[in-house]
């Protein structure tokens, strides 16, 4: 994996501008010496609707992936406005964006949870990572690392979402999705602009170098040594991570793993089931839940 130099760089600009008095919060929160924006509610329950969260499907142009990239936002149905709604960073697994980058189960909790009260509100964003995506710089996909950490926040600001930099608050994965959501939250902890939490569904962290080179991603077993989250805990800094997974799971050793070597794991969440739609759908309103204590009750 490539070093994300051009990412670091765009980062510590906004982690520059953000020490001059008036910054925002990763959750998109003004400081007192700040021009005050308008504060986001807190919903006040109600029926949930019966068709689930509004999805909008958008296309950008990537240049580090060299390609047009599909944008997929899921919010919450009843908000009166989504202006600077704070956003989590969802990242897909192998199959990429469809039949969907985030489970059923979970879009439908993004619709109850909001409705019911559970979670303050705030919407998620899935970008087109390609087929066997593990979401590093240099892969066979484009530098995807470096998509997220500098393409994403444009992207963001140009539709008033995030923070007033463009900045989700948080970051979630499925599977290898859950690979690249550490190394994302690593990122953004070393340049001193932490994500509120990491949530990992069934995280495809492969523990030999024979189980991960059957999927075909990196040339080598230092390339893998190198991008590999489970030898680089000490880079998440103090970002609480959350791990829902199933009991046969084939990467179940590695989780249990991640949760042996780095503390704060304030979440692991074993359940009946494998890697498959009978664990990925029900957990959603577990995985808001714990997303939803990185924003205030005031946005």
């Amino acid at each position: 994996m490539r070093n994300v130099r051009l990412g670091r760089r765009s980062l510590l600009s906004l982690m520059g501008a953000a020490a001059v008095g008036a910054a925002a919060s990763a959750c998109g929160r003004a400081d007192s010496g700040a021009t005050a924006e308008v504060p986001l509610r807190r919903p006040v329950p109600r029926t949930p609707a019966p068709t689930g969260p509004a999805l909008v499907v958008e296309t950008e142009r990537s240049y580090y992936r060299d390609t047009d990239v599909q944008l997929m936002f899921a919010f919450p149905n009843g908000m009166e406005r989504t202006e600077n709604l704070p956003i989590v960073l969802y990242l897909h697994g192998r199959d990429g964006m469809n039949p969907t980058p985030i489970p059923y189960g979970t879009l439908s909790s993004l619709e109850t949870e909001y409705a019911g009260g559970s979670i303050p509100p705030f919407g998620l964003l899935a970008v087109d990572g390609g087929f066997n995506s593990y979401w590093t710089d240099g892969s066979a996909n484009g530098d995807l690392q470096s998509m997220l950490l500098e393409e994403v926040p444009a992207w963001l600001r140009a539709r008033g979402l995030g923070d007033r930099d463009g900045l989700p608050f948080a970051v979630a994965g499925i599977s290898t999705g859950g690979f690249g959501a550490l190394n994302y939250a690593a990122e953004r902890n070393e340049v001193g602009l932490p994500v509120e939490a990491a949530a990992l569904l069934a995280p495809a962290l492969p523990v030999t170098w024979e189980m991960m080179q059957e999927k075909g991603v990196f040339a080598t077993e230092q390339e893998w040594h190198a991008a590999d989250p489970l030898r680089h805990t000490d880079r998440l800094g103090e970002t609480p991570v959350g791990i829902w997974i199933g009991d046969v799971d084939v990467y179940l050793e590695g989780s249990e793993q991640l949760v042996q070597e780095y503390a704060n794991t304030p979440v692991m969440s074993v359940v009946p089931g494998g890697h498959d739609g009978g664990v990925f759908d029900v957990v959603g309103g577990d995985m808001l839940r714990f997303l939803g204590t990185g924003v205030s009750a005031e946005g």
